[in-house]
């Protein structure tokens, strides 16, 4: 089983990014069968090149949840789950980083689509999520945003186990 995941985040100092949108998808080698989508109030200052890149300002997170309020649901979405995701380094040390300041762990393993597909289609010309959908003609609607990267990532992790598959 898996968790496709993406985070938008505030932007800001390595380690001290925080949440502001989540998209996870669970995946069970042939369906998504659960899907969890959120926006969340990072209780900080979002960049203004995030609010730029993303479209999601400042002003709507104030009236949305904190992460800590979607805690429980996330954790029970990627238990016992491996977590997928383009980049997913980056949405791990994130996620992780959210469950340590609330005082939990997060554990689990990962596989990154990036790593993937360089090394089962190494002749691509780049590797970042819009162009990789462009040349597999997987829909991604609203770049930068979580759940439709994280549905987009999900679309281009079935393409690389069905190439693994078949070769």
């Amino acid at each position: 089983m898996f968790a496709i995941i993406d985070t938008e985040t505030s932007g800001g100092k390595y380690n001290e990014e925080k949440i502001i949108e989540i998209g996870i998808l669970v995946f069970d080698g042939n369906n998504i069968i659960e899907t969890f989508q959120s926006l969340i109030n990072p209780q900080k200052k979002v960049d203004y090149f995030v609010q730029k890149l993303t479209g999601i300002r400042e002003k709507e997170l104030k009236k949305c949840k904190i992460f800590k309020d979607y805690a429980k649901e996330i954790k029970k979405l990627l238990k016992n789950k491996v977590i997928v995701g383009h980049n997913v380094d980056y949405d791990y040390r994130v996620l992780k980083n959210e469950f340590k300041s609330i005082g939990e762990d997060l554990k689990a393993d990962t596989l990154c689509t990036i790593e993937m597909s360089k090394r089962v289609f190494p002749d691509l010309e780049s590797y970042k999520l819009n162009k990789i959908c462009n040349h597999f003609n997987i829909e991604l609607n609203k770049h930068h945003r979580a759940f439709d990267d994280a549905k987009a990532t999900t679309e281009l992790f079935k393409i690389i186990r069905n190439f693994e598959k078949t070769n």
